[in-house]
């Protein structure tokens, strides 16, 4: 029996000594208001990229194939950052 009542006390240590050291991390570590939510995208888009090329995609036929279009929802505005590009070749 005494046994056990060292395991429990043990567990027990283990649990208190995982919830101060959460409560003190918690406190060391507060929330910053200030905080952007997500970081600005569009220069960093735009520094990053390089234009896009116009020349299609070669096929197994030599024919050109269409680009594919994304079309959105009514209501949905484009931005004025660079296309998407297709590099995917099956």
């Amino acid at each position: 029996m005494e046994r056990a009542s060292l395991l429990r006390a043990g567990a027990a240590l283990f649990a208190a000594a995982a919830f101060m050291g959460a409560g003190s991390y918690v406190v060391a570590h507060p929330k910053n208001d200030t905080a952007p939510l997500q970081p600005p995208a569009e220069t960093q888009v735009a520094l990053r990229t390089s234009a896009p090329s116009a020349t299609p995609a070669p096929t197994r036929t030599g024919r050109a194939t269409a680009t594919p279009r994304i079309t959105t929802a009514p209501g949905v505005q484009a931005t004025q950052l660079p296309g998407i590009s297709y590099t995917h070749v099956s």
